[in-house]
């Protein structure tokens, strides 16, 4: 192969034109034909045979692939490494402020509720109020076709008018003695025995008449004409006994459990806002007004009753709601709720040493918001927390890689 150097172009023997930004990637090929072509001319020359150069290419290709084979291999190790560390963030503890929001759940209850029941067997012949209906004290809600109960009454009418007249007769007899004292005296105890039983029967009657026992709202009706009703002690069969529901709402009670930590600062009086969590920002203001002075022995809780005022009637009874009162604060330290996690049924934290090897602590826990949560016992100011501990980490003696902390 002839190389003519000069000009802008090289050219070959074949006349072919060879740019020349390609000029120094040919250089090395163009250096091993030489080579391999001046070794070969050595070797015919001295008459060695092709085969001797074929098996020393062989074996160089054969150590550079089991030098790249080996490199892999250290590379592959290394990753394997690399993905066997465990990373984690850590946290410190924060100091409690000294008032915190204790924030517990609740649900709303009507300041007076309670079902409306039949007290006679019968028939709904009319109903005159629906839910969401407001009613006053005594209003009629329905009435009840009870053709026994008014057969009773008619028959104990008839029974006291019979006692009367006989009571009357033998009071005539008695102011002229002509009867005795004692007979008048059981015509007189008939006679009054009769009324009371007439009266018994006409109040019995009068349960046919369903009337509403306080201020309120209706928030149920179980009832429609024709519907078979019974008293709340018989058993008639496909009987409705609880005709409506009805509820006063314009104050709303709201039931909590305090936890016995906090259970010594709950006092009655206490002001108390109540959330909604379906109404962003608005927040009602409400009053601890009693608690039962005495711990549930089974969760450890003091009930508390709150009160707010529903004036517009704009909370509704059986809303789940979160009630906040200011206490003063027991626990020292805070952490954020994702540092916790439970083990054989307690809670722990994983922390940190020097030597970045885990070590597990039981912690107390006191009042949880559900983002940061109070610890009693178990953490201290210096401990670095593993944030959102992964399952390695919860494993005492782990050695892990911290990449960051707060």
């Amino acid at each position: 192969m002839n190389i003519i150097k000069g000009g802008k172009n090289l050219r070959t023997n074949d006349n072919e034109t060879v740019p020349i930004e390609n000029k120094k990637k040919s250089n090395f090929f163009f250096s091993a034909a030489s080579f391999f072509k001046e070794k070969s001319v050595k070797v015919l020359k001295t008459k060695k045979k092709p085969l001797f150069i074929l098996g020393g290419l062989f074996f160089l290709f054969l150590i550079i692939s089991l030098v790249q084979r080996i490199l892999n291999w250290f590379e592959i190790q290394s990753a394997l490494h690399e993905s066997e560390l465990i990373y984690v963030q850590v946290i410190q503890p924060e100091k409690t402020e000294p008032f915190i929001s204790l924030t517990l759940p609740g649900t709303t209850q009507g300041f007076y509720e309670t079902p409306i029941w039949a007290r006679v067997n019968g028939y709904i012949k009319k109903w005159y109020v629906d839910i969401g209906d407001r009613v006053k004290t005594g209003q009629l809600l329905c009435e009840i076709d009870a053709p026994e109960v008014d057969r009773e009454v008619e028959h104990a009418r008839a029974k006291a008018e019979i006692a009367r007249i006989s009571y009357e007769r033998w009071k005539n007899l008695a102011s002229t003695r002509a009867v005795s004292a004692q007979e008048y005296d059981v015509q007189r105890t008939g006679y009054e025995a009769a009324l009371a039983e007439l009266d018994k029967l006409l109040q019995w009657q009068s349960f046919e008449k369903v009337t509403a026992p306080f201020d309120g709202v209706i928030t149920a009706r179980n009832i429609d004409i024709g519907t078979l009703v019974a008293g709340q002690n018989e058993a008639v069969q496909g009987a409705q006994k609880q005709l409506y529901r009805i509820a006063q709402i314009d104050v709303l009670r709201i039931y909590i459990a305090v936890p016995q930590t906090y259970s010594f600062f709950i006092t009655v009086g206490m002001a108390a806002e109540v959330i909604v969590p379906e109404q962003a920002g608005k927040i009602y203001s409400g009053k601890v007004v009693r608690t039962s002075y005495g711990l549930e022995t089974a969760s450890r809780t003091l009930l508390a009753e709150v009160d707010v005022e529903n004036p517009d009637m704009k909370l509704l009874p059986g809303l789940y709601v979160i009630v906040s009162i200011k206490v003063p604060s027991v626990a020292p330290w805070t952490i954020p709720v994702n540092s916790l996690f439970i083990k054989d049924g307690q809670p722990y934290v994983s922390i940190v040493d020097e030597f970045n090897v885990c070590h597990l602590k039981k912690v107390e826990v006191g009042n949880n918001d559900g983002y940061k949560a109070e610890i009693l016992k178990g953490v201290g100011p210096n401990d670095r927390i593993v944030l959102n501990p992964p399952d390695e980490a919860k494993v005492e003696g782990t050695k892990v890689v911290v990449v960051s902390s707060k």
